[in-house]
């Protein structure tokens, strides 16, 4: 106010000035003029109507500080401007307006810094003949304390904009801190009336709080059992899985959540399966406060989830024992020879029924013994035993040591294991058709049961049904190619043999030979003692045959009194040696029939893959016509073909 004050008394003695215009042309007003206005603090110039000085007192110098002089008498005011512009005391664009407003006589205010610093606040005033007046007046002191003030004012409002903010900000931080004590006061009271069971650990794991739950679910007490404690050893015990453990380091060493299933102790020792989550706290400048445990117990489940789990052991179990079964019965009906059988046998009870061992027996010729045929696993097993060695065959049904009132280890077990009973011993007698064939003796171990003895019963009952089929095969296969009066190979039999060896016996070149023969006269004996002796001497000559000759010279009966010996690998030389021993012997016989003495003497022709023959017919023919020789030359004679 004091510089809008000062300002005003400028301005009226400006209006003294410009009464004083007049007097200037006068030389000796002016000089007076001239001192008055040097005394003045304001700088002020005259200016005629064409712009050109006419007074300027000493301050002006001062203040415009342009050159370093005042305007002297006759200086245009457009110069003035100029050199204020190029000093840079005003703009150009300041400039141009001054010199605008001049020229047409306006009353002008504006405000410049001179070269020197100095703040100046022109007025520029038409006077009545046309001239004008230039009144500069220095307004520094007032400009510093307005931006002092200005400045101060700028600084009180920032300072004020900062107290708000900060003010604001801790009234939020209030307002939050004040909404989490009440958060935390629901969620304390939920904690310690909750179900789940609740611990808070410091930083390192350390128990500093305990809900009711987890206390009174493990039989423990804040101050005495858990303040102080860590929170992994609380719970750990024989049973905890060092793994678990391990993870549950882990996550409090790197401050991380983790969830997991452990199976923790309670104060009395017994164990329970716990899911737990652990989850660490921190504030909210980021510092670590705290861990969460929140935790329940999941036995019931972890329970169910074994009992499903085993339920679905035991169904893969039975799946896979079906299907093994089923392959079982497959290749025990696939088997052709009870050799082949008990290869199955022995090599699929051993994947059926793992860690078990046992054999399977079968009767001899003369049924006093039985003799193992096959076995698997590691146990102790006897070669052969007697009928009373074992109380299942004994009794005529399944024995099974290790689950009795009154418990008789069978004798061939005990002797197999050199006195030592066992601990789960079945028998099972092997019947087939009715008639008890075997038996099959299996060591269990201490966990079988119910199901293993099924399935053993099982395994018996198909082994019974093979055994029996493999031996109705081998029994019609016998009477396929068996000759029922002699009990030779027919000639069916002979046909696909003979064919087969012979084939072989060229493909390898090796020798081969064929002896053909027939019963001399053996009409006579029919017609003369009856059928009955002509049987009889068929007979005698086949029980001959399959004593001479090895198990690969092959003797069969063609039909009627006509016989064949196939002899694969035996060169002609030896093939003439054995068929006169087959003469000489048969010779030799002495039958008997009815009283009567029966002579039988035999024919026998012979040919060898070496006289030219290479086929089965063409051996067969060779030897009947050899045969024919024979008889063309008396009977009871060996002759060679071609």
């Amino acid at each position: 106010m004091k510089h809008f004050d000062q300002a005003k008394a400028y301005d009226a003695k400006d209006e003294a000035q410009v009464r004083l215009a007049a007097p200037l042309r006068d030389a000796g007003s002016r000089a007076l003029i001239q001192q008055t206005m040097d005394e003045l603090p304001t700088g002020v110039v005259f200016w005629d109507a064409r712009g050109r000085c006419e007074l300027a007192n000493r301050r002006t110098a001062t203040l415009l500080g342009i050159d370093g002089r005042r305007p002297r008498r006759g200086d245009r005011f457009a110069d003035l401007l100029k050199r204020a512009v190029e000093a840079g005391a005003l703009s150009a664009e300041s400039g141009a307006k001054i010199e605008a407003a001049f020229k047409e006589g306006a009353e002008l205010d504006f405000d410049c810094v001179a070269p020197s610093g100095r703040a100046v606040m022109a007025r520029i005033r038409p006077r009545s003949d046309n001239g004008r007046v230039l009144t500069l007046t220095e307004i520094t002191d007032f400009r510093l304390r307005e931006e002092k003030l200005t400045a101060e004012k700028a600084r009180a409002e920032k300072m004020e904009r900062r107290l708000g903010a900060e003010l604001a900000r801790l009234n939020a931080e209030k307002a939050e801190v004040e909404a989490r004590q009440e958060e935390l006061q629901r969620l304390s009271l939920v904690a310690a009336h909750a179900k789940d069971l609740i611990v808070i650990t410091d930083p390192t794991n350390r128990i500093v709080w305990a809900n009711e739950a987890f206390r009174r679910h493990n039989g423990l007490d804040l101050e005495m059992d858990l303040l102080g404690r860590s929170g992994r050893d609380v719970l750990a015990g024989p049973q905890s899985e060092p793994e678990k453990l391990a993870m549950i380091d882990e996550a409090v060493r790197n401050r991380q959540s983790v969830t997991l299933e452990l199976i923790c102790h309670r104060r009395s020792g017994a164990p329970y399966w716990m899911e737990q989550e652990i989850i660490p706290v921190f504030d909210n400048k980021g510092a670590h406060t705290n861990f969460i445990i929140v935790g329940r117990d999941v036995s019931e489940r972890k329970r169910a989830e074994a009992a499903a789990a085993e339920a679905r052991r035991f169904e893969d179990m039975k799946r896979r024992e079906a299907r093994m079964l089923a392959e079982f019965n497959e290749w025990l009906q696939s088997s052709d020879t009870l050799e082949e059988l008990f290869v199955v046998v022995s090599s699929f009870l051993a994947k059926l029924l793992p860690g078990s061992s046992g054999a399977v027996y079968t009767y001899g010729a003369a049924r006093d013994t039985l003799q193992r045929a096959c076995a698997w696993g590691e146990g102790a097993k006897v070669d052969d035993l007697e009928p009373s060695d074992c109380w299942a065959l004994r009794r005529g049904r399944a024995y099974f040591h290790g689950d009795n009132t009154i418990d008789i280890a069978c004798a061939h077990v005990m002797a197999a294991r050199g006195g030592d009973p066992p601990e789960r011993q079945y028998c099972l007698p092997i019947i087939a058709h009715g008639d008890t064939v075997g038996l099959l003796s299996v060591e269990l171990d201490a966990g079988a049961g119910q199901d293993t003895q099924k399935l053993v019963n099982f395994c018996a009952e198909h082994i019974s049904v093979a055994i029996a089929n493999v031996k109705m095969r081998d029994l019609l296969r016998e009477q396929s190619t068996r000759d029922p009066l002699t009990g030779l190979y027919n000639r069916r039999f002979f046909l696909d043999y003979a064919k087969r060896e012979l084939g072989r016996c060229v493909a390898q070149r090796r020798p081969a030979a064929l002896i053909s023969l027939d019963v001399d006269h053996f009409k006579t004996f029919n017609d003369n003692y009856g059928h009955d002796a002509g049987d009889a001497v068929l007979r005698a000559l086949a029980t001959v045959l399959q004593k001479l000759f090895r198990e690969a010279d092959v003797p069969c009966r063609l039909g009627g009194e006509e016989f064949v010996v196939m002899m694969p690998g035996c060169g002609a030389e030896r093939a003439i040696e054995r068929a006169e021993q087959l003469r000489k012997a048969v010779e030799a016989m002495r039958l008997r029939h009815s009283g009567e003495s029966l002579k039988v003497t035999i024919s026998l022709g012979l040919a060898a893959l070496t006289d030219g023959a290479e086929t089965l017919q063409d051996l067969m023919l060779a030897a009947d016509e050899a045969l024919y020789k024979a008889k063309a030359e008396g009977r009871n004679r060996v002759r060679t073909g071609r």
